[in-house]
């Protein structure tokens, strides 16, 4: 007898409670791994970083010069607040149709190779456009010192 009103006070008392939490947000600082080759974060987390050094993106140029000449290039780049800054090109049709699915809340993943003189080639790009990398709070609002 006692068991059943221990459980009703419990089932009463989590009707209080919330059943769930809506806006979950799983934030994805720049992180660079000179060994492993490759930077990863998302774009919200590097923009509202306490570092205005912070950056993460991907980007393509488009070049026509006439005449049927054309060129197209792309990069990813990374930099993390008072340290490593890498920056990757390429030329790869493929990678370049990735890099145009970018999204101003992405996860960004990229790697490369080291010719060994400093240039490098990208060799893979991945993204992820998820609810949760975009802070609904903050958005991008704040600046500097005030994040």
């Amino acid at each position: 007898m006692k068991l059943r009103y221990v459980t009703a006070a419990l089932l009463g008392a989590g009707l209080c409670l919330p059943v769930a939490v809506a806006g979950t947000t799983q934030p994805a600082p720049v992180i660079i791994d000179l060994d492993g080759q490759f930077a990863h974060g998302d774009i919200i987390t590097a923009r509202d970083a306490k570092s205005d050094d912070v950056l993460l993106g991907c980007g393509t140029r488009h070049y026509d010069f006439g005449g049927g000449g054309t060129f197209e290039t792309g990069f990813c780049q990374a930099r993390v607040d008072g340290g490593d800054t890498v920056t990757c090109f390429t030329q790869s049709p493929f990678l370049l149709d990735r890099m145009k699915n970018l999204n101003d809340t992405s996860y960004i993943r990229f790697s490369w190779d080291d010719d060994g003189t400093g240039n490098l080639t990208c060799n893979y790009v991945g993204f992820s456009t998820q609810s949760f990398y975009q802070d609904k709070h903050t958005m991008g609002n704040q600046t500097g010192k005030d994040r």
